[in-house]
């Protein structure tokens, strides 16, 4: 593939759990200095680029700054292939094993950006290991839990402080059109108001584009600012989490009430199961990862289990009102 100035760029093929994954562009200094540590950078793409060839990725993110200036870093773009429809957080975490023990990367600089669905899947990826990593930028996207399209009829609520008190530690950047109609303002502007009022221990720079619509990524990756700021940001405290054990029966069971509730089920081969209802009454099935003692992730957002000294264990579906576990073939 072609070099873009400094770097030499090449597609490598990701496994899960020996089941294919994702293709994903390397982009790599060409000389690499064999007894140093490099910074790492991971790109998550959008929805516009699921499918096709991989190759339009050299016109996202660090790929396309690279084609007029230099990144001292490594840099994965992960692709999602056709047939599949949002990122997958416990394959990115298999994926960033794998880079680590392929290449000579820094563990005090891991860095996380992505634009629209990619800035979703990013900040799910820091709230699931938060102590991985150095900085988070999230471009056009926001507050990643605000999509999920549960038929509960109970009132949304405001983000949830313990949830993004993960995230204390992290250097984070937001930036969102104004104007952008395809995913509100809102949900960077909300994301980033809560995160101001919590006690964080780490910068928190939001970029509001006024004449923008959805696409400000253009912009903001062809800064040098941007990439200097993010480079810049260093994580001494930083640990690749062990790999969990979890026993998935501890999630099993009904959440909510007998007239509106969810479940989550064990299928010997599928694994763990969240079961609800859409808007429109239609049955829905998702596939849940374990990926903390607390925190399950499908492809819609994150689910937390908080286990109380007293009183039933509640399940956190996403942004809304906690949901009791219950007996859903107990009498009333």
């Amino acid at each position: 593939m072609n070099t873009a100035l400094s770097h030499s760029i090449s597609v490598q093929h990701h496994h899960h759990q020996q089941y294919p994954s994702y293709h994903y562009l390397v982009s790599q200094p060409q000389s690499l200095e064999a007894n140093r540590a490099y910074p790492l950078v991971l790109f998550l793409h959008g929805r516009g680029e699921i499918g096709g060839n991989i190759k339009q990725l050299l016109d996202f993110g660090p790929n396309a700054y690279l084609q007029k200036a230099h990144l001292d870093a490594i840099c994965i773009s992960p692709h999602i292939p056709e047939g599949r429809s949002a990122w997958a957080v416990h394959e990115l975490i298999s994926l960033l094993d794998e880079i680590e023990q392929q290449f000579n990367i820094d563990p005090q600089r891991i860095y996380l950006t992505g634009l629209s669905m990619g800035g979703f899947g990013v900040a799910n990826l820091a709230l699931a290991q938060p102590q991985r990593f150095a900085a988070l930028s999230v471009l056009a996207a926001g507050d990643p839990n605000r999509l999920a399209p549960w038929s509960l009829k109970l009132p949304a609520r405001p983000i949830c402080d313990e949830l993004y008190q993960r995230l204390n530690a992290l250097p984070i950047h937001l930036a969102h059109g104004l104007k952008d109609e395809v995913i509100p303002a809102e949900f960077s502007i909300e994301l980033a108001d809560k995160l101001s009022l919590l006690p964080r221990q780490a910068p928190l720079h939001s970029t509001w584009y006024p004449q923008h619509a959805h696409n400000i990524w253009d912009d903001v990756y062809a800064s040098q600012s941007f990439w200097c700021w993010l480079l810049e940001q260093a994580n001494s405290q930083a640990q690749r989490p062990a790999a969990s054990q979890l026993d998935p029966k501890l999630f099993i069971g009904d959440y909510g009430n007998q007239q509106d509730y969810v479940s989550i089920e064990l299928h010997p081969q599928q694994g763990l199961r969240l079961l609800c209802k859409d808007l429109q009454d239609n049955e829905l099935s998702f596939q849940l990862y374990p990926v903390a003692e607390d925190l399950l992730f499908c492809e819609i957002g994150c689910l937390r289990l908080i286990h109380q000294p007293q009183g039933p264990t509640q399940l956190a579906l996403t942004r809304l009102t906690l949901l009791d576990k219950f007996d859903l073939n107990a009498a009333d």
